[in-house]
């Protein structure tokens, strides 16, 4: 499936009349190559594809060691990775750019793409002040609108995760009790994950009362309320199987919540479900947003879009929101998140990740019952 990716990517940069491209960004890194460093906010990595080859750069600690079983294992038909594959060595002595200098001539690159919207402005201007004989064309979103559309191994990656995540809150629910704190909740969610050899694809949100009604409320910083009698919790969390993420949101009610709270978590329920089925009647992400909001009235709007893609980050496209420009289209996995928040007192949200199948059929990924939760 990589060599798939990478001749993707190659027919959009012949279109787009450039002889190569260089990739800086982490993941779009670990989306073409299988290769990945230890942190994502280091340059410790680089990728470039021309129309022969491509190339990877890092330093002695990474090359020659965790890509070559890594991408042998996502691309079967890869035979002869010296074929594929021009690892390049940097090193105090020659660094990227002298390597790049040299493929350029080799390769005769007139016309390099660089991402545009990942790249510090210093790097860019780097590139362009050593790379003299060679117009620099910044681009955007090229490889992450790529990534929308998953393949068969990243669907079935995704997939496990969303069921790796359902188990987890299933067997932490039961753990809740009262006197139970928030970093408490979320230290459960970590350590359950990481027993099993998974991990979390993002620090979970556990929002308990009033903390609930902050939509993104932060756990690590927040104030660690704890469960009382008659207490609205939100888990927001998500696991990550094999590099790939999914993304889930669930209330939990502490003793016989009152009925108003009761009544708006069956409309926003109603409102998450009608828009699910709306994807049968809709393909423009815009109008998903819109009918979503619609369900709920003006009295409960959300500050926040519908839904966003997930794949090997928790946010990626198409983005279900009000300024969206995308579409649907088979094979993309998003999820669909409305919520209602009131200020001060209590927030609901549900989350769920999904998939488009063919004839705009959709899969519920995660699939833990939604139906009112009470502990």
């Amino acid at each position: 499936m990589l060599l798939l990716r990478i001749e993707k990517l190659r027919k959009i940069l012949q279109e787009k009349n450039l002889d190569g491209f260089l990739v800086s960004n982490f993941y779009n890194v670990l989306y073409l190559s299988g290769f990945k460093t230890l942190t994502e906010n280091e340059r410790e990595g680089w990728l470039l594809i021309t129309t022969k080859k491509y190339y990877l750069f890092s330093d002695s600690r990474y090359l020659s060691f965790p890509r070559r079983r890594e991408s042998r294992k996502l691309d079967p038909s890869i035979k002869s990775e010296d074929d594929v594959f021009v690892e390049k060595l940097i090193t105090t002595e020659k660094g990227l750019i002298k390597h790049l200098q040299e493929i350029v001539v080799e390769e005769k690159i007139k016309n390099l793409g660089v991402e545009g919207d990942d790249l510090k402005l210093n790097e860019f201007n780097k590139l362009k002040q050593e790379l003299k004989s060679v117009e620099i064309v910044p681009t955007e979103k090229l490889i992450i609108k790529q990534r929308e559309i998953k393949d068969k191994f990243e669907i079935e990656k995704i997939r496990k995760a969303c069921q790796i995540a359902d188990k987890c809150l299933e067997d932490v629910v039961k753990t809740i009790k009262i006197g139970s704190s928030e970093k408490e909740i979320a230290f459960k969610i970590e350590f359950w994950l990481k027993e099993k050899n998974y991990d979390l694809a993002f620090y979970p949100i556990i929002a308990i009362d009033e903390n609930s009604s902050v939509p993104h409320y932060n756990t690590r910083s927040g104030n660690n309320k704890k469960v009382k009698n008659g207490s609205v919790i939100l888990i927001d969390f998500g696991a990550k199987y094999q590099d790939y993420c999914s993304d889930i949101t669930r209330m939990i009610f502490v003793g016989k919540p009152n009925n108003e709270v009761l009544n708006i978590y069956q409309k926003l329920l109603s409102a998450q479900q009608k828009t699910i089925k709306q994807f049968s009647n809709e393909t423009i992400c815009k109008n998903l947003d819109s009918f979503c909001r619609q369900q709920l009235t003006n009295s409960y709007s959300y500050p926040h879009s519908t839904g966003h893609g997930v794949g090997l980050q928790v946010h990626e496209y198409p983005k279900i929101s009000q300024t969206s420009i995308d579409t649907l289209q088979q094979n993309q996995i998003f999820t669909i998140e409305p919520g209602v928040y009131n200020e001060g007192k209590w927030g609901m949200r549900i989350e769920d990740t999904i998939l488009v199948k063919e004839n705009k059929q959709i899969d519920v990924l995660t699939k833990f019952g939604k139906q009112p939760l009470i502990i």
